[in-house]
Order: structure tokens, then sequence, then C-alpha cells
């Protein structure tokens, strides 16, 4: 009975061993010169010929500290760019809204900030409107006027109708920009005022400059009067008297 077994388990193992060479003679590659060359699916492989189950290799963790410094960066560079940007556009906003300010000035500051950079033209200017000096042009929408600090006079051109408050002699406040004076058109306008007018105006229109108003404003009463252009006139009125005063001195 043993010796049947034997004989038959031989067998079979014969057979397989067969079996193996045929399919080893049919998957050996054609060039093997060096054991290099074999492959680790080849059959001579011990790989191959184990019963074990390829298993994936797993992955390596991921590093949650260099991701966390990754998205720390990004963030860091996201508020860098928007508080960039939004101080450039405050800082643009501030720049143009600083070259649209207009401060009230007298005459005199006016003339003195025009001469020292003449880019800078305009200004809302303060101060009395000389008695007799408000003309109208024949023929034209305009009107002339002059504006005094009581140091200086200044020739106002204005087109359109005066507030019902304008008077002589009272504060008025315009608006506008300051012009270099056309010699042609001087003339012309003089030929067409009165000679009375141009005496009251003498002063002003020897200027090399005028003020060209765009808006003309007496919105309170006749007292009207920014308190900076008021104290400057007060300050120009005593620094007069004092004058005067000396003059006086000399004379007696």
């Amino acid at each position: 009975m043993a010796s049947r077994f034997s004989s038959r388990l031989l067998r079979h193992l014969h057979g397989r061993r067969q079996m193996f060479a045929a399919n080893s003679r049919l998957l050996v590659p054609p060039i093997a010169d060096s054991p290099s060359t074999i492959s680790h699916t080849s059959p001579f492989s011990l790989r191959f010929l184990s019963t074990r189950p390829l298993r994936p290799t797993r992955a390596k963790k991921p590093d949650i500290g260099a991701r966390a410094r990754q998205l720390q960066s990004r963030r860091l560079w996201t508020y860098a760019l928007t508080f960039s940007g939004v101080a450039g556009f405050i800082i643009i906003v501030l720049y143009q809204f600083q070259d649209q300010l207009v401060f009230y000035v007298t005459p005199t500051e006016a003339l003195d900030k025009y001469n020292s950079n003449p880019s800078k033209s305009r200004f809302r200017l303060g101060g009395l409107v000389l008695e007799n000096s408000v003309a109208e042009i024949p023929y034209s929408q305009e009107i002339h006027f002059v504006i005094t600090d009581l140091l200086t006079d200044i020739l106002v051109k204005y087109e359109g109708s005066l507030p019902d408050l304008f008077r002589e002699g009272h504060s008025v406040v315009v608006e506008g920009f300051v012009r270099p004076v056309v010699e042609e058109i001087k003339k012309k306008e003089e030929a067409n005022l009165n000679s009375n007018k141009l005496g009251v105006m003498a002063k002003a229109r020897n200027l090399d400059c005028y003020f060209m108003a765009t808006d003309v404003l007496a919105k309170h009463d006749e007292k009207y009067m920014p308190a900076e252009v008021a104290a400057a006139i007060e300050k120009n009125k005593k620094l007069i008297e004092e004058e005067q005063n000396k003059k006086e001195e000399e004379t007696g």
C-alpha cells in the first residue's frame, strides 16, 4: 500500500517537473547576460516563486507641520498683498483729495502762492469788495469787480448773476483760478469800461494776473466772512494804522 502511494507521488512530482520545465523554456527571456537583467517578474526570481500575495507599499505619512507652514505662508502673503493694495488705494485717494482741497485765502496770500508755484492756481478767495469797482462789460455776460484785503487788490472776472447779498464795501468769497493777463484782452476791456471804474481798478489791473471766478458766495449776510480771512484783514488794518501813525509822527 505504501509502495503504491509512493509510486503515485513520484509520478505526480515527475509530471509537475516536466510541466514546469516546459513553461520555464517558454518564459525565459532571449537575452540574459547578467543577473541584473533578470526581471523581478521572471520565473527564476524568488519573488515569483513565492506564494505570498503582492501587497502595495504604503504611502509615506504626510508632514502635517510642513503643510501648516505652507498654508501660513500663503495666508501671510495674501494679507500682505491685500494690505498693500488697500494702502495704495488710500494714498491715491488722499493725493487726489488734497489736490481738490481749496482753502480760504486773502488776495495777498493767493498771489504769493501763485507766484511761488503757478501750477497751484485754484483758490477760495475772501476779502472786501472794493467800492465803486463793480462793472459790467458791454455786449458780454462778464462782470468785473475788485476784491481787497486792504494791502492787495485783485481783479475778479465772473460770468453769471451775482447773489442778492453781494454788496460793494462788504465781504465776499469767490472760488476760481488765478490766470495770467492777456494784453490784447486787457486793452479791449479797457476800451469798453467806464473811465471812472478804470481809476478805481488801476491798482488791480496793473497786476500780471487776475482771478477768474467760477462761483461767488455770499450765503449768510453782509457781514459773512471766513474766520481766517477776517483775521487777516484785521491784521492788515492794524498794520495800515501803524504806518499812518508813524507818518503822522514823522511829519508832526
